[in-house]
This record gives C-alpha cells, structure tokens and sequence, in this order.
C-alpha cells in the first residue's frame, strides 16, 4: 500500500497519518518532519527550507522531490503525509514510481471547512506555548495561517482534481478518533 495524504493546514494530517501508519503498518514519511530535521542541520538546503517555512510558502519543488525521495527509497509501503502539495509534484511523484515500477494505491484528502481548520492551528499554536515557555512554531503565526490557506487553495486544492481517480475524501470534521474511523471504513475498498 502506498498512499498521499493530504488537506489543508489544520485538517490534521500529521494526526492521522500517524495513526494510520501503526494502523496499516506503513512506514509513516512527513515532509515537514523531513524538512523541519533539515532546517535543524543549518546546511544551506536547510536554511533555505527554513525561511520559505518561515514565510508559509512551499518548499520549491525541485528539493521536496529530493527529499521526498530520498526518504522512501527502498520502501514498499508507505503513507506520505504533506507531499505532494501541487499538481507538478503530482506528476513528478508519478513518474518516479512508475520508474520503480510500481504506483499509487490512492490518495486521501482530509476535508475541512477553513474555519475549523483555522481553529485547530490557533489551538495548536497556544496548547504548545502552555507546554513550552517561549515556544514558536513559524508556521502557526497568525499571519502566517492566513498566507498558508491562500497558498494552499491556488497550489494543492487542485489536487483533488487531479487525483480524480485514485482519490479518496474523507469528511475530517470530528474529533480525531472519529476521524481516523471515517478513514479506516473509506479505505477498505482500497485494500
């Protein structure tokens, strides 16, 4: 089984994935786990992902296939949770698999309403500083939330289309155990 997972910022993604990984047994890569370990390398590729996290944009495409790769090379079942986040890095990841020989099982679209979602972040943004004195994630400024959902809807909703197909819509209202039910019974027809 090999399996995209995405949605928008807060649509808990990284949540589920997780969850589904242990669930299904499928090694659990999170671009921005990836990412996040290069920036604390301090390497130039590392800085450079940094401040375009920094800013809410998306890693170019060109080092997320690098990373991305690099990071499921040699596996055979997988959940990629944060990748691909547009239709070019679609395509590329395509190729890349039918190159290795194999492809796709589907891909799973966490859908939230943008409000809830934009709950969740700002949530998530004060339950960490609680825990942690002087803690900041870049990402989860407000600012920052508001340009992530912009670049979200021009890059990565278009992913739904694209992934027509092969594309499985899992309603991610809920709590996260009602959530991870919802995903389990949509991918039964996929196993």
């Amino acid at each position: 089984m090999k399996i995209v997972f995405f949605g928008s910022p807060g649509s808990g993604k990284g949540t589920q994935a997780t969850e589904l990984a242990t669930g299904y047994s499928l090694t659990h890569v999170s671009t921005g786990e990836l990412f996040r370990a290069k920036v604390l390398d301090h390497t130039r590729i590392g800085r450079r992902i940094g401040d375009t996290i920094a800013a809410g944009s998306l890693v170019d495409d060109i080092t997320a296939n690098y990373v991305l790769f690099k990071a499921i090379d040699g596996l055979n079942r997988f959940l990629v949770d944060g990748y691909p986040r547009n239709v070019a890095q679609a395509k590329i990841f395509d190729v890349h698999l039918d190159n290795l020989g194999t492809g796709l099982t589907c891909a799973l679209f966490i859908d939230v309403p943008v409000e809830v979602a934009e709950e969740r972040l700002i949530r998530r943004r004060s339950q960490r500083q609680d825990k942690v004195v002087n803690y900041k994630r870049a990402d989860d400024a407000p600012a920052v939330i508001h340009h992530r959902f912009d670049v979200y809807r021009k890059q990565t909703e278009p992913l739904i289309q694209y992934y027509s197909d092969r594309i499985i819509r899992v309603d991610g209202t809920g709590t996260p155990t009602q959530v991870t039910r919802k995903i389990v019974k949509a991918l039964q027809e996929w196993e």
